[in-house]
């Protein structure tokens, strides 16, 4: 019996030596993981503010321009209004004129659109 304790010893001794290596390993391993963890995070945390930051830039680009199309939009309807009024003041001040002007008008575009057959 001797023999046979002997290598269960040895077994049993080997089988800690092994169990603590694995430890030490995975000891190793998980100190080695971690910074690479933390630097991936924060990589990836950098990566969503920059396309944060550019989503913002973008939002406000697309908000100064919508204001400009606004203002100007604003400034075409007045110009137009100006226009049809200095249109409308033309023809009650001459309204022989006004309606020669758009006889001719309608006889050039009639000219114009009927050679198109």
């Amino acid at each position: 019996m001797n023999a046979i304790e002997k290598t269960s010893s040895d077994i049993n001794g080997t089988a800690q030596d092994t169990r603590q290596d694995l430890h030490r390993t995975i000891d190793k391993v998980a100190s080695q993981a971690q910074p690479l963890a933390d630097k991936m995070a924060t990589r990836a945390h950098d990566g969503v503010d920059l396309v944060g930051d550019r989503i913002d830039q973008v939002g406000d680009s697309v908000s100064k321009a919508s204001e400009r199309l606004m203002a100007r939009g604003k400034q075409l309807g007045a110009a137009c209004q100006r226009a049809g009024e200095t249109g409308r003041e033309y023809v009650r001040e001459r309204p022989a004129v006004s309606l020669l002007i758009a006889a001719a008008a309608g006889y050039g575009l009639s000219k114009l659109l009927g050679s198109r057959k």
